[in-house]
């Protein structure tokens, strides 16, 4: 009985242990190895996509092939629209712009579009530009939400594959003509050199990198072409708070980022240059060609050449 009595009082001095020391800790390390947990923090660089099985924790993927006709392509649902207008007509017709003035800009900078054999968007969440490109092309998409690549591969004649935020890409050297980011270094904070220094090693000698960025002149359009424009006002305002507890904006600043919002769930970093602090110092790796306001909305497109 003693024995018995012994052990009675061990368990429950174990388990005010547990309870009290133990289960703190385990429900802490849980909670910063969670999915949501891990893509938010900074230190971990390596591998951070929004997955496919997102919280369920599993995935079926039908058997679907994708359209192979240019002119009858289907429009993404309007969770992946990423933002881009409120209608299919709007959403496509956004895309088909972009891409024009893209082209555009490439053809007065001594560029041939309609020669281009191969072409990679970076950031083509489910195809709104890419849709539009010179259809003799090979043309690729990467994304770090799989369920936007998931949907590209089911239904466009394209080629596509899910990427991390490590600044990598699963291309070989010198291989695209041309590749492109619609605003994606806008939101990259911590490793932008890293990941131009990767679309310069898989483009060419004598391809093209064509990025859009938020600059000073962005800020100027924001605060008056653009203020009115609901899709933006949250965005301002965010930006406005972030200005009065820093004075950035009063700043001869080079670049700067704050935390713009969540998307999916997720924290979005926001990031804006001064132009020639950009390209000054991209320039010592790609000849910059030339730098070009609203070429996509408020946001200005740099064109470099490896």
């Amino acid at each position: 009985m003693l024995i018995k009595n012994i052990r009675s009082i061990i368990r429950r001095i174990l388990n005010r242990i547990t309870r009290k020391i133990i289960a703190p800790i385990i429900e802490k390390y849980d909670y910063q190895l969670a999915p949501e947990r891990i893509l938010e923090n900074p230190y971990v660089t390596a591998k951070k996509i929004n997955p496919l099985e997102g919280k369920r924790g599993y995935y079926i993927v039908s058997n679907k092939l994708p359209h192979d006709a240019h002119d009858r392509l289907p429009v993404p649902p309007e969770s992946m629209w990423e933002g881009y207008g409120k209608t299919p007509e709007e959403y496509l017709s956004m895309g088909r712009e972009h891409v024009s003035t893209m082209l555009r800009l490439l053809s007065e900078a001594g560029a041939k579009p309609e020669r281009f054999s191969r072409i990679l968007e970076l950031g083509c969440a489910a195809g709104r530009m890419l849709r539009f490109l010179p259809p003799s092309c090979e043309v690729w998409g990467v994304d770090v939400k799989a369920d936007a690549i998931n949907w590209c591969h089911q239904n466009l004649p394209f080629r596509f594959a899910t990427n991390t935020t490590l600044p990598h890409l699963s291309f070989e050297d010198n291989y695209f003509d041309l590749v492109y980011a619609g605003s994606v270094f806008t939101h990259i904070a911590d490793q932008p050199d890293a990941w131009f220094l990767e679309l310069r090693r898989i483009v060419r000698t004598g391809g093209y990198i064509y990025i859009t960025i938020h600059d000073k002149r962005s800020v100027e359009l924001m605060f008056s072409k653009y203020k009115d424009n609901e899709n933006i006002t949250w965005f301002l305002d965010l930006l406005r708070r972030f200005d009065e507890s820093t004075h950035v904006l009063s700043q001869d600043y080079g670049c700067f980022s704050f935390e713009g919002g969540r998307w999916g769930g997720f924290p979005v970093p926001q990031v804006f240059y001064d132009t020639s602090y950009l390209g000054r110092k991209w320039s010592r790796f790609a000849t910059l060609l030339s730098t070009n306001e609203e070429a996509y909305g408020y946001q200005t497109a740099l064109l470099f050449q490896k």
